[in-house]
């Protein structure tokens, strides 16, 4: 393996296994899984239930909203690029015993499989901001939806710097949220120093201006997560021929 190629591996490795003791109890992650809960049920088709709804979590990680949304009762597929997190997700669907939950290992920006064009609800937690192909990706997401179905899409609106965002919590809720915020800051700082990738940040109307050029239209938008640290923006496919994306 390239030595790259190992680094990138490592680093995955270590963030499988770093993150939940970083975001486990910490509240403005847990306030943003509850942001994202809610997108979901306003989502959800109001004639069927919960399990008859699907959800697809796209860079999925090691699993935490797949699995708060299967708990919720939703029927949820996670799809991550990355093997070894895919592998962890696994392990811990298997420790939670949720039939609803699913996980498989692949790029939708790159891959299509089965059940694509069926889903309901989609979630994307900040992807857009380092996945090297973002306009393939939102394709990809277009894709997997029913016409009509709905996507939240997460990115990072600026860089996660340690001062900056340190005294944007405190001018707004105080110097012990700005503290208790460090939890996530630093070991998220060091986390992208190692990442091979190209960061991007959109600014509001070139965020919405991506999404739309997908075929969605963008329903609601918002500053979220450490003082605004991150965007939300709350989507439905449009089913016009004219809103797809070229040649699909």
């Amino acid at each position: 393996m390239p030595i790259r190629g190992a680094l990138e591996h490592l680093i995955a490795v270590t963030y499988g296994f770093a993150y939940d003791a970083v975001v486990k109890g910490f509240g403005p992650y847990e306030a943003l899984l509850d942001e994202i809960s809610a997108f979901v049920a306003r989502s959800a088709p109001p004639e069927r239930g919960r399990r008859a709804v699907r959800v697809l979590d796209i860079a999925c990680g090691i699993g935490n909203v797949g699995l708060r949304l299967a708990r919720e009762g939703y029927t949820v597929v996670g799809v991550d690029a990355v093997r070894h997190l895919i592998a962890i997700a696994r392990e811990k669907h298997h420790a939670q015993g949720l039939p609803n939950l699913t996980f498989q290992h692949l790029d939708i920006a790159q891959s299509t499989f089965p059940g694509a064009g069926t889903f309901d609800v989609l979630v994307s937690m900040h992807t857009l901001y380092w996945h090297p192909e973002p306009a393939r990706l939102l394709e990809g997401c277009h894709r997997a939806l029913r016409p009509g179905g709905h996507a939240v899409f997460l990115t990072y609106g600026r860089p996660a710097l340690i001062g900056r965002t340190f005294r944007d919590v405190r001018a707004r809720q105080g110097r012990l949220a700005a503290l208790r915020a460090l939890r996530w800051l630093v070991p998220t700082v060091v986390f992208e120093a190692f990442r091979d990738c190209d960061h991007r940040y959109y600014g509001a109307s070139e965020f919405h201006a991506a999404i739309e050029a997908a075929g969605f239209e963008v329903l609601e938008t918002r500053d979220t997560f450490l003082a605004g640290l991150s965007r939300l923006a709350w989507a439905r496919v449009r089913d016009d021929a004219a809103a797809r994306p070229e040649g699909k």
